[in-house]
């Protein structure tokens, strides 16, 4: 049947009509018999939505939480707190595998936070899952050989053990830091002499370790300097992968005036807790900028002549709290001379080294303790 033309034009009309509305108003959005407009979501404030997820994690609102840390993930998978509060929100609710999994990539994004570790540790107890809670009380260890309450996880960890000599250990190191850190530093030496003391007649383990680290932490602090590197020795014999060892004797001895022997120490921290590189040339009088972040090591040679005195400074750029560590190897990639807090409150400076030889010259830049986040200006002179 053919259509009259005054029908045949309507649809065309009304298509004008559709062209025309789409050219004056873009973002509305059109459907068969009437016209609506597609709504634009406001950016999320990711900082304001993780303070909501709190709020409900403290009003016991956990599903809400986990919702709505859900939301923030799929617009930042790399909140490392999202993910963190989420799993909270998740072993609140007796959710074991949930709160692990969120933990493990919480961990992902921050692998130097020893208290993660430490929560992870414990929901594996929960989750009866011994061995794994002890390996993560470990690596929580390897990140902070000084955290008191991962020791005292240990010692529930231990509290059903026939051999109570491990459950003892972690105690007197948590007495022994606590009497310490109350100004009884005495004290403190009697508990970890007497712990030690125990394991004399027996057999050595190398959690043991621990217990000297301890005790070399006490002898710091009191500014015995040999017998904390006596300490640190026996604690290295007993655990040669523990970073934090090697920091803790290299700062000995840069505090000492003995940068040379600090170098080696330094040097093996930093291979130690490596995940990230990065190499770049220094030039004479020109800044690199390092963007420092938790276990990344920087790579930067320059041309030296033998008996040439050069100044190498690591300093706080933007004033972030990033502690930047120095070692400056030889033409052959052996550690010269290392610095921690040689540049002034955490800045690390080599000053006035004479370098032995012509030749490529490599400074490793990486961090120290008090902060690993932030930019690290790097002069040669």
């Amino acid at each position: 049947m053919r259509m009259p033309k005054r029908y045949a034009i309507f649809p065309v009309l009304v298509g004008l009509c559709l062209l025309l509305a789409i050219l004056l108003d873009p973002d509305a959005s059109y459907a068969i018999g009437k016209v609506t407009r597609t709504p634009t979501p406001d950016a999320l404030d990711i900082d304001k939505a993780l303070e909501d997820v709190l709020d409900h994690i403290e009003t016991e609102a956990y599903a809400d939480a986990i919702a709505l840390a859900s939301v923030i993930l799929g617009e930042d998978g790399e909140s490392w707190k999202a993910y963190y509060y989420r799993g909270f929100a998740h072993a609140r609710s007796e959710d074991w595998e949930g709160a692990i999994a969120d933990y493990g990539a919480a961990l992902d994004l921050r692998p130097g936070d020893a208290a993660i570790w430490r929560a992870r540790g414990e929901l594996h107890l929960k989750n009866r899952n011994p061995r794994q809670a002890k390996r993560d009380y470990g690596q929580s260890l390897t990140v902070n050989p000084r955290s008191t309450g991962t020791y005292s996880s240990l010692v529930r960890l231990h509290d059903r053990d026939r051999d109570r000599k491990l459950r003892e250990l972690y105690q007197s190191i948590v007495d022994a830091t606590r009497a310490n850190a109350g100004g009884n530093s005495i004290r403190a030496i009697s508990i970890l002499d007497e712990a030690i003391a125990g394991f004399d007649r027996g057999a050595t383990p190398p959690e043991l370790g621990y217990a000297y680290f301890t005790r070399a932490n006490v002898w710091t602090g009191t500014e015995n300097w040999d017998k904390a590197l006596a300490d640190l020795k026996l604690a290295l014999d007993l655990q040669p992968q523990m970073q934090d060892y090697y920091m803790a004797r290299g700062h000995i001895y840069s505090e000492t005036g003995r940068p040379d022997l600090a170098a080696p120490d330094f040097y093996r921290r930093m291979i130690l807790i490596e995940r990230e590189s990065t190499e770049a040339s220094l030039r004479l009088d020109e800044a690199e900028i390092i963007d420092m972040d938790y276990a990344l090591v920087a790579r930067l040679q320059f041309e030296g002549e033998a008996d040439q005195l050069v100044s190498i400074s690591a300093r706080d750029y933007l004033g972030t709290g990033v502690d930047p560590l120095l070692v400056l190897l030889d033409v052959d990639g052996k550690p010269l001379v290392g610095d921690d807090d040689g540049g002034g409150q955490t800045d690390a400076l080599i000053a006035n080294y004479q370098l032995p030889a012509d030749g490529s010259y490599t400074v490793m830049v990486s961090h120290a303790n008090a902060g690993y986040a932030g930019k690290i200006r790097v002069i040669l002179r």
